[in-house]
């Protein structure tokens, strides 16, 4: 059997007890046509990777609670994105500059949503939504980092490749973990050129119950404009936003 079937078995599977909620081995056999071997073979992957379990007394197959964390997760991603909007609305109109929204995917961030620029001088960002990018050299990527705990945080730096993508992108662990440290301590985080070559970015967290970073959002605007009071009024306004937004997600 190929991978693609297989997955689509196993998911097949998974939307059956979804419908059914529990069924027997037989049962599953008969209203999926699947060999009956590899119908076995598939329940017994699913739950070892913890998708499903099977009742010792009643031989029953239902999903486990690990899928609804799935589940929750996806309706999480949808809602911070809803609650954000209007507060994505108004730091759009009050800054003129591109927005982005992201959360943590693996090791990368992946975009929820962008908005462009409304200046003629602006930055043109090769981002879009559903795209992703790295954590250590944007302004985004290192506010997730930051909301990480120590274990993840570890893990993460063990692994990590540094790509240098312009002069200025951060090249060592140590130099990592220093630029994290600032972060926790400020509150936000600045992108100066590292990872596209003119762009200045701020970005600051969504923070959900007990201080849990949810999401990460920025303004990014050309190194021209990071000037002086200006740049004082985008920091300003990123970190307003950041509070705003995460007693939004509290509520």
């Amino acid at each position: 059997m190929d991978t693609a079937q297989t997955v689509t078995r196993a998911l097949g599977l998974l939307e059956l007890l979804s419908k059914h909620k529990n069924l027997t081995a037989t049962q599953i056999i008969e209203m999926t046509e699947i060999h009956r071997s590899t119908t076995y073979r598939l329940l017994g992957t699913l739950i070892q990777l913890g998708y499903i379990r099977k009742g010792e007394d009643s031989g029953y197959y239902s999903l486990s609670p690990k899928i609804l964390t799935l589940a929750s997760s996806v309706k999480e991603t949808r809602d911070i994105k809803e609650i954000a909007q209007p507060f994505f609305d108004e730091l759009h109109k009050k800054t003129q500059e591109t927005l982005h929204l992201a959360v943590l995917d693996e090791d990368e961030l992946v975009y929820l949503d962008k908005r462009e620029s409304t200046r003629n001088l602006r930055v043109v960002m090769g981002s879009k939504t559903g795209s992703h990018a790295p954590l250590y050299c944007t302004g985004i990527g290192k506010v997730l980092l930051s909301g990480m705990d120590e274990i993840r945080f570890r893990e993460y730096i063990k692994t990590v490749q540094f790509v240098k993508y312009t002069g200025n992108t951060i090249s060592g662990i140590q130099e990592l973990m220093n630029e994290i440290d600032i972060i926790r301590e400020q509150g936000y985080a600045e992108d100066r050129e590292e990872h596209e070559e003119g762009v200045f970015c701020v970005a600051a967290p969504i923070l959900g119950p007990e201080g849990k970073t949810l999401a990460a959002f920025s303004v990014s605007l050309p190194m021209v404009r990071n000037t002086g009071v200006f740049r004082q009024d985008i920091i300003q306004a990123v970190k307003t936003a950041s509070q705003e937004i995460s007693r939004a997600v509290d509520i």
